[in-house]
């Protein structure tokens, strides 16, 4: 990473060894032929971490200016990496991947870091900008290729940035005073109420969730709520998605046909360059204990998706989706609203079960199915009206997934906007699949790997396959499972003592 004043023939063998170094980090900063990985996707958890020991290797080289960055910067070092972000910035254009190095910290600070680094990082960026614009006429000089380049690269990952983590209200500060705002302590940033003209994303990774709205009173639970009415990233869906659902079809064969239609409407936002896609309500009908609730919280882990629950069975009014008005004492919004404040997304998968035995009366509290239809359908859900916050508020990018054991009971305007899938049990010659997705699940519970589990014996696991073909019910099958895991447990600790 030569300075453009030194001769790069007497630097050349130690560039070699740093871009065989940058070879085993899967070319993160790219070369002069091959654009870097993380151009144009956005950063899995270990690809960030893979991106951030390729910099530091870069900052440990001995090519790199020892006058930027006072102090060593670690690994989840967000403040360190923000510092080196802000020295090297000045000068990166005289080095040949320099503004690739700082756009890499200030992405990485964006992606892993909290609201206040988040938004000193686009202070950088945005100084970052505004100096390769000045020199931008210089790159149409001839002989420049490789810094028109850079200087292409560079932009499109600022802008990538920048699409994704929408300005704050007050990006209009210095970049000193908003860096002076990040400490190495976790602190919530006061949320800033959008204007009332500020106009309202439809398909950008920013949702406005919530317009302006005054609290209905002086409890401090209204500020969670706030943070909703400035422009809030959406949950990206990661890349291998795909992949992830194919190995949920293979663990749950008996959702292939709704796996498929998501599979589908992925490819297609994929195709459309959205990361974030919408999907039509889905409706799981099929028997108790099939396995509908464990399918859906298995469907967010793979999307990646907060996920959050909410049973209908015994709902005799709407208040259980539409929350109650401003005016009681214990006023609440809706309760899509509240669990967006909550995982502080947009666009988390929320699960409603037993969706055919909601109750209710509209001339009385009004009916839970109304108050749904009106959540789900696009013109309505665009425009919700909470009557508690009273304003209103964007639930067009929720995922709903619906549980039911039978479509009666659903009235034909709600069931014409979902799509309906009847879930039959798994057969008995998918036991092998069902028992390691159930033994996956209950590690997960648990908190271990699957492989940490007990072994159950040959003997065991043909008892339970024989039991599975009689009744092929996930969830007698699951007691049973962990029944097994406790008496095999028990026997490996009595043999150890």
């Amino acid at each position: 990473m030569p300075d453009t004043n030194i001769e790069a023939r007497h630097l050349q063998p130690g560039l070699d060894q740093a871009a065989s170094r940058l070879r085993g980090s899967v070319l993160l900063f790219g070369d002069e032929t091959t654009a870097p990985l993380w151009l144009w996707l956005v950063l899995e958890n270990d690809e960030i971490a893979a991106l951030e020991d390729a910099l530091l290797e870069h900052l440990r080289s001995p090519l790199f200016p020892a006058r930027v960055g006072e102090r060593a910067v670690h690994p989840g070092d967000d403040v360190g990496l923000l510092d080196f972000a802000c020295a090297f910035a000045p000068i990166a254009s005289r080095f040949a991947q320099g503004r690739d190095l700082v756009v890499a910290a200030t992405r990485i600070v964006s992606e892993r870091g909290g609201p206040l680094c988040r938004q000193a990082a686009l202070a950088c960026i945005e100084a970052l900008q505004h100096r390769q614009h000045a020199e931008a006429r210089n790159l149409a000089e001839p002989g420049t290729p490789a810094r028109l380049r850079h200087f292409v690269l560079a932009s499109r990952l600022c802008a990538d940035l920048w699409l994704r983590f929408v300005p704050s209200v007050d990006s209009g500060r210095s970049l000193p005073s908003r860096l002076s705002d990040v400490t190495a302590e976790a602190r919530p940033a006061a949320p800033q109420p959008a204007p009332a003209s500020a106009p309202q994303p439809l398909d950008g990774p920013g949702v406005l969730v919530l317009q302006p709205f005054e609290p209905p009173n002086d409890r401090a639970e209204w500020q969670s709520y706030q943070a909703l009415s400035a422009p809030v990233p959406l949950r990206s869906v990661p890349r291998d998605s795909g992949k992830r659902l194919a190995a949920l079809a293979e663990t749950a064969p008996a959702f292939a046909a709704p796996i498929a239609e998501i599979r589908r409407t992925l490819a297609l936002a994929a195709h459309a360059g959205r990361p974030s896609p919408r999907l039509r309500p889905i409706l799981l009908v099929g028997a108790p204990g099939i396995g509908k609730t464990w399918f859906a919280r298995r469907l967010a882990q793979a999307l990646d998706l907060p996920f959050a629950g909410l049973n209908l069975g015994g709902a005799t009014d709407n208040r259980c989706l539409q929350g109650t008005a401003r005016g009681w004492s214990a006023a609440t919004p809706a309760w899509p609203i509240a669990e967006m404040a909550r995982l502080s997304v947009p666009n988390p998968l929320l699960f409603l079960d037993e969706v055919d035995k909601a109750g209710g009366q509209r001339e009385n509290n009004g009916r839970a199915h109304d108050t749904l239809l009106a959540m789900i359908e696009p013109e309505s859900a665009a425009g919700w009206f909470d009557e508690c916050l009273r304003t209103t508020a964007d639930l067009r990018n929720v995922l709903w997934i619906m549980a039911a054991n039978e479509t009666r009971g659903i009235p034909a305007p709600l069931l014409s906007r979902l799509s309906v899938h009847q879930i039959e049990p798994p057969p008995a010659s998918a036991f092998e699949s069902v028992l390691a997705g159930l033994l996956g699940g209950i590690a997960g519970d648990i908190g271990c790997q699957a492989a940490d589990l007990p072994v159950l014996e040959e003997e065991t696991q043909d008892a339970l396959r024989r039991s599975f073909a009689r009744h092929r019910n996930l969830r007698r099958l699951r007691a049973m499972v962990e029944e097994c895991l406790g008496v095999a447990a028990e026997a490996v600790l009595s043999a150890a003592n």
